[in-house]
């Protein structure tokens, strides 16, 4: 049994975990569900401030429909959006656009096109 260094967990190897090296990423399967990042926004950063739903648009300088629209996955992430939650969350917008990218790509990893390759 080896520790890894990056993320300190413990793997026996023979569950099909892979041991995770230093300086190497862990990510997730691809069949588990990634979170729209108004949901992320939601439970990350809402839920742990005193600020009612409007106020928190208020500080986002966005409509208080536009917001609820967000937590509620109902509307996309876009580069400026991301740079607001930067602003009043702390979390970096590269990370919120993460959130977004790992959310569209499972959402749309069963409607893969099975095109020719190109080389």
């Amino acid at each position: 049994m080896r520790q890894s260094m990056h993320i300190g967990i413990e793997s026996k190897g023979d569950r099909g975990c892979a041991l995770i090296e230093a300086g190497e990423r862990a990510s997730r399967p691809e069949h588990l569900k990634r979170p729209h990042p108004g949901e992320v926004f939601k439970r990350r950063c809402m839920a742990k401030s005193p600020l009612k739903q409007s106020e928190v648009a208020q500080c986002l300088e966005v409509s208080t429909k536009h917001l609820s629209r967000f937590v509620n996955g109902h509307s996309n992430l876009t580069v400026e959006f991301a740079r607001k939650l930067e602003a009043v969350s702390g979390i970096s917008a590269k990370t919120w656009m993460h959130y977004q990218v790992a959310y569209d790509l499972y959402r749309t990893a069963k409607s893969k096109p099975s095109l020719k390759p190109i080389y």
